[in-house]
């Protein structure tokens, strides 16, 4: 071990304080209760709009989020009425592949510590793609899309298609068929980039099923009902591109008397990614030597998949901690090079399973159901018992004298109740649909009636004259004066249900985000009480139609932290120790600002001006 000041986090997302201290004082975290015994711990303020993405890159740089540029998941486009990801750029490159470049405009800790002469490794933290250069190496986050450029495309193969969507028809595009080549073999296809695809066969052999890639006959896989295949490479013929590798797994899911597979998305291959995944590049291929294939999709869970009724729990579950217990791995390997200053590894787990479980364990949720809750009720407590063992693991491996923080970027509370923001904007005659959809479905808007849209996170766009371009809201007085009315009806707001307030305080644009938020936008943010959360559809710029603008929550998402919440209602955690570290006293007024500036202190490297936070210690 070196004798030099190390740095060592885990980014265990969604950490929630208060379930922490209920499972340290049922003694069910014994690694994280150690840590605290030896150091000091608290919540850390999270930013607004409390989003992964956001919060991150805030812990990350020691900046706001009104200077490091990532606001949202998704924001509108500042020139049209389009909404686009506020991660990166997007714009069309060579052979019809989408180049990105990033939105951030502040230097993370990595960089600062580059500059120094010092080694860090950064492995998928949120809002990391396209990686930043780093001596030592950067794997990017979440941000990273799949082969075909999206965020993470699964799909799910079957016999019998058309009883698959009626059973989950949010989840139409993702169903896919197994055609009957033979009494037992059946064909299907894998889209790749630019609108190339690989075939492949599954073929009934002795109650297993044999898959096998274009013409070939070598078995890539042999299945029984539930295994999973190891990681498949696969290769598609892109027009101008040429060969492109990409790499999914595969779970057998049923051989009968309907036949199921489901794949995972299909995503860059480590070693030779098409879009940039590492910095420096021969990254990936050192952490491929490593560990073998890993999941390089920003988000190794396939949550939408969930969301959207097609992909069951079980499946879920198995690809997620493979993921998740790979990087792991990977994270070890890397804690033996004695050449780091700083290693920062990001989990997702915490947060995807109080994402997607949460009725499970409360029986109060209208999403609750006893028998499922028999089943899935402790998956919770079990994610963060895992997480728990892997810090264990990870402070063994860095020693005593290393400096070890846990840290999460929020924490997590139940939605119980389903708010559609443009739908309550329309029912008071600030947004006009421009044309008729089924009950279900959102609606494009109409802007040449429409006063004010939200897009993204919760975030309200007034359509301003000369700043949009069919803008009608005149800047000035009548600016203010809209500003004024709107949120004084969201504070206003009751769920018609309950009558329980719905917006728990509105902010300005500028307030979140700077002064320019005039030019940019959005020009309000709601905050909601806790138990409200927003409904799905509408965050593209669109009105979802046919719902009421407050409904139960009995969806399959029914933990959160995106609210949008105040940070005071859904702070992070922070657990810091190490040597000379202050033992068993808790951090008070910490924020996930102050977590960049007290990694460079402690390394003995000056903060730099440029960050707002502090070192706390």
């Amino acid at each position: 071990m070196s004798d030099k000041p190390r740095v060592l986090i885990v980014g265990a997302d969604g950490a929630d304080p208060q379930i922490v201290s209920r499972l340290l004082a049922e003694k069910k975290l014994p690694h994280i209760a150690r840590l605290c015994e030896r150091g000091t711990w608290g919540p850390l303020r999270t930013t607004f709009p409390p989003v992964s993405p956001v919060a991150w890159m805030t812990c990350l740089t020691g900046v706001p989020p009104a200077q490091h540029g990532i606001r949202d998941f998704v924001t509108k486009s500042a020139d049209t009425y389009l909404p686009t990801v506020g991660l990166y750029t997007v714009r069309g490159g060579r052979d019809r592949l989408p180049v990105y470049t990033s939105r951030r405009t502040a230097i993370t800790v990595g960089e600062w510590l580059s500059e120094a002469g010092r080694t860090a490794y950064v492995l998928k933290v949120p809002a990391t793609f396209p990686p930043m250069p780093t001596r030592g190496g950067t794997l990017a986050g979440f941000g990273m899309p799949d082969l075909i450029g999206t965020f993470g495309v699964s799909a799910w193969y079957t016999t019998d298609p058309d009883g698959k969507r009626v059973q989950a028809p949010r989840g139409k595009d993702l169903i896919q068929p197994l055609t009957p080549l033979d009494a037992h073999t059946w064909g299907g296809q894998i889209s790749g980039p630019a609108r190339s695809a690989c075939s492949f066969h599954l073929r009934r052999s002795q109650g297993k099923a044999v898959l096998t890639l274009g013409h070939g006959e070598q078995p890539v896989a042999v299945l029984s009902s539930g295994d999973w295949s190891g990681w498949v490479r696969l290769t598609f013929d892109v027009p101008g591109a040429g060969l492109v590798a990409g790499i999914c797994r595969f779970r057998l899911v049923s051989l009968g008397p309907v036949v199921e597979l489901y794949r995972t998305a299909v995503q860059c291959t480590p070693d030779a990614p098409l879009y940039a995944l590492t910095e420096p590049a021969g990254f990936g291929a050192r952490l491929e030597n490593l560990v073998g294939p890993f999941a390089t999709l920003g988000m190794p869970s396939d949550m939408d998949g969930v969301r959207r009724d097609v992909v069951d729990l079980d499946s879920f579950l198995g690809d997620a901690y493979a993921n998740w217990e790979q990087q792991v791995e990977m994270t070890l390997h890397l804690a033996a090079d004695p050449a780091w200053d700083l290693l920062v590894s990001h989990l997702f787990t915490l947060d995807n399973v109080q994402h997607l479980f949460w009725h499970h364990q409360d029986s109060a949720h209208p999403a609750h159901d006893p028998e499922l809750a028999r089943r899935y009720g402790n998956e919770i407590e079990r994610a963060y018992r895992w997480m728990d063992t892997q810090v264990g693991h990870l402070v063994e491996a860095v020693g005593p004298d290393t400096y070890v923080a846990v840290v999460s970027d929020h924490g997590g509370v139940p939605i119980n109740r389903l708010v559609y923001l443009n739908a309550w904007l329309q029912s008071l005659g600030y947004l006009v649909p421009r044309e008729s959809v089924d009950a279900g479905e959102a609606a494009r808007l109409d802007w040449d009636r429409t006063k004010a849209a939200m897009f993204g996170t919760g975030g309200i766009w007034l359509n301003v004259q000369g700043r949009e371009p069919r803008g009608f809201v005149p800047p000035g007085p009548p600016y203010e004066a809209l500003l004024d009315e709107i949120s004084r009806r969201l504070l206003a707001w009751r769920d018609p249900e309950t009558g329980l307030p719905v917006v728990k305080q509105v902010l300005r644009g500028i307030e979140v985000f700077g002064a320019g938020a005039l030019d940019t936008g959005p020009d309000l943010i709601p905050a909601f009480h806790i138990g409200f959360g927003l409904g799905r559809g509408e965050g593209l710029g669109r009105v979802m139609v046919g719902r009421s603008v407050v409904e139960p929550n009995t969806s399959g998402w029914t933990g959160g932290h995106e609210g949008p919440y105040l940070p005071a209602d859904v702070p992070g955690i922070g657990i810091w120790a190490g040597p000379g570290i202050p033992r068993r006293r808790l951090i008070e007024s910490a924020g996930l600002v102050d977590v960049a500036p007290t990694v460079l202190r402690l390394l003995g490297v000056d903060v730099p001006g440029a960050m707002s936070g502090r070192s706390l210690f």
